[in-house]
Parts: structure tokens; sequence; C-alpha cells
């Protein structure tokens, strides 16, 4: 059966005693805070939902957004969406262990963790075993198959985001500055052409002065593609320091029918402010092909919209549909009659209905907690024992906790 607000309010109605619920101060703010308390105790499993992450998963790209109602690093599951393989499992880390591991060659794993950054929840997570991406130019030095042009160039050996250093150059007071990279000998990349991600690290020193960067990929034809970004890959605006930018090459630019088999350089153009950017940095710049996968979680959505069937966090109308079944909506019950009495006899709820809403639900909890297991994957840590001198190592395992 789908239980709504109103049902809720009418059996609230029955164990009153004769006050009516008009006489309950802020009834839905009161069934609010019930449905917050309730998602504390027990992972409804009513609240499970599946989808799609909003763009495909990259071996050495890490960061990726969530859903908003994500209940704080409560995921199930990460997994292809078809052909699944026994290795296609991805466990969680905290923080520091994921960071620490990643991308390690003698760790290799897949893995996640959930990550706040000033209130915005991401998603991190490690997939080594995907295509590693097909380099363009790590962007590291002023040799080799780089021949840089529209700006000096030095290579800052310091402040790096891949490979060995970073190109560095300056932004004149202009709207706009294009740099280019003629390559020397053409690339190849036919099997990445309107299926790979693109991807590079660009140093800003002033973000808020960068209103777009446009990548162009040109080939010996002279034909090209290009794509304008004016967000990070995470859809974040820019902020000083490094940020990683992307587009799928499927929705960008063409110009021309662009021969993929001999990539002869690629371009930059940067859009501002007309500010003056000093120690400009790019790095990284790669193409690769990723993996759509979905992930498994429960929500912090109590509620949903009874015609959209819009998952929601407050309750909006009486129609509003809970997202719990018959036990699980016998535990709110209690909870919002047990805050309802409250509010209505102060300590006397203590001796009286209120004890026992109160009793009804923190048994009905524990008998819930018994029944139906949190499938949520717990993250774990890692430690390690002494090194392995022979190879020079450290050997280490995990645990949860």
């Amino acid at each position: 059966m789908s239980y709504n607000i109103q049902n809720l309010k009418v059996d609230l109605q029955g164990i009153l005693h004769g006050t009516t619920l008009n006489q309950i101060s802020g009834l839905d703010n009161l069934i609010n805070r019930a449905a917050r308390q309730l998602l504390l105790e027990i992972d409804p499993q009513e609240t499970k939902r599946t989808v799609e992450f909003v763009n495909p998963i990259l071996n050495g790209i890490y960061d990726y957004p969530i859903s908003a109602d994500v209940k704080g690093n409560r995921l199930v599951d990460i997994r292809p969406q078809v052909n699944r393989i026994p290795r296609d499992v991805w466990s969680q880390a905290y923080n520091q262990a994921f960071d620490v591991t990643k991308q390690n060659i003698y760790t290799m794993a897949n893995m996640f963790t959930i990550n706040f950054n000033t209130g915005i929840k991401t998603i991190r997570i490690d997939a080594p075993f995907l295509n590693p991406p097909q380099i363009f130019t790590n962007a590291d030095t002023l040799t080799g198959n780089d021949s840089w042009t529209g700006s000096t160039f030095t290579i800052d050996y310091t402040n790096y985001a891949t490979g060995a250093g970073a190109l560095t150059f300056n932004l004149p007071a202009a709207a706009s500055t294009t740099i280019t990279d003629t390559f020397v000998t053409t690339e190849s990349l036919t099997a990445n052409e309107n299926v790979a991600t693109n991807s590079f690290w660009c140093y800003m020193p002033t973000a808020s002065s960068i209103t777009s960067i446009v990548m162009t990929i040109e080939s010996a034809t002279g034909n090209w593609t290009s794509a304008a970004l004016t967000t990070t890959q995470q859809g974040t605006a820019f902020q000083n320091g490094w940020n990683l930018l992307t587009f799928n090459w499927d929705n960008a630019t063409p110009a021309g029918a662009q021969n993929a088999a001999a990539i002869s350089g690629l371009t930059f153009t940067f859009n501002t402010d007309a500010t003056l950017q000093t120690g400009m940095k790019l790095n990284g710049i790669n193409s690769t092909i990723g993996k759509i996968l979905e992930y498994e979680y429960y929500s912090k959505y109590m509620f949903r919209d009874a015609i959209s069937g819009a998952f929601q966090e407050t309750v909006t109308d009486d129609s509003n549909l809970i997202n719990l079944d018959t036990e699980t909506f016998n535990l709110l019950f209690n909870l919002v009659a047990y805050y309802s009495i409250q509010q209505q006899q102060g300590l006397d709820a203590t001796f009286y209905d209120g004890n026992f809403f109160k009793e009804e639900y923190y048994n009905g909890v524990a008998r819930y907690k018994a029944l139906y297991k949190s499938e949520a994957q717990k993250p774990q840590s890692t430690y390690y024992r002494t090194p392995d001198t022979s190879n020079r190592r450290f050997l280490g395992r995990r645990w949860n906790s």
C-alpha cells in the first residue's frame, strides 16, 4: 500500500483523545523532524534508489557529482549497467585512505569515497581497470612532439597536476588570448572520436576573471572540433588553483570532416575580463574512453510528489506519498505520535501515552534492524606493516570499521 500524509494524519487523529490536529503547532514540520530522526536510526529499504552517473566514469579522473538526496555515505553498490563481471565491485574507503592509494600499482582496486568540500557533496571514484587515457600531451616539456606558440612559455617543475611539470605562461590584459600546440608528428585518436571524454588541467591564478576556455582539436586536413568550457568537470565554477575541465567528444562542435587518424595539434582560447593573469598553467591533456556506471543508494528524501513521483525531502501537501511500506510506516507513525503528544502534554507525556509510543518506536526500530540489515557499504581503512625490502614497497590490507 502507498501511504500518504493524509493517511498519517487520519491515524494520528485517532489516538489524540479528542485533541484536533489544528491544535498541534507546525504538524508538517513535526513530521519532517520525525522523518529525519527515523533516517538517523535505520536505512529503510523502501528508500533505495538506482541512478546513472551523469558522465562516464574515467580511469585517472576521480571526482564526480552525485545525487543531492544520497543519505550521507550510504551507498549500496556501484556497477556497470550491463555485462557486469566479478571484478566490477567498488568498495568504500575513508577520504585519506582513498587519496593515498588511488591509482597505486601495488594496491590496484576499485574504490570510492564520499567527499564534502565547502558544503558540496561529491563522490570520488578510482577505476584503475577501465581504459587508460590516451595522451594528447602532458604539457610538461617544451621539446619532443610539442611546439607551443602564442605566448612565452616555461615549465614549472614544482606546481603541476600530472607528468613531470606544467606548461606555464601569462595571459595579457586582453579579452581573448589563444595559444597553440602544433604536433611535430600527427597523432591518431580514431578509436576515441565521438566516444571519448577529452580533459585537461588548468591552473588559474584569478579564476573569477576567466569566463570560458575553448579547446580545439585540429586535424591535418584543416578541419577541427571545439568545445567552450565554463565550468569544471564536476559542474562547479572555476576556482583559484587547479581545475580539471572535460568535454565529451560527441557533444563538441565539428567543422568539416575531421581526420581523427591525423590530429595535428591543439588550440586553447582563454576568454577573460581583460585582467592580467600571471602564472597560468596547462597540464595532462588527455582523451579517455569511459564507462557508463550506475549507483544504488539509500535516499534521504522520505516523501515524493503524488503526481510527478519526484522525491522530496520535506512535506509540501497532504497528498505527498511516504516512501515507506507497512512496517516502516508504523515506525514513522509512532514517532510522530510521540512528538505530538510530547508537544501537547509536556512532562505528562513521559508517564502516559508519550511513553507508550516512544517504547513502541524503539522496539520497532530494534525489530526492523534485526529483520532488515542495512546493505550500505562501510568505509574501509588501510594499515601498513613492515616494508618488503626485496622490492621496496609497503604491504597492506584493509579492514571494515
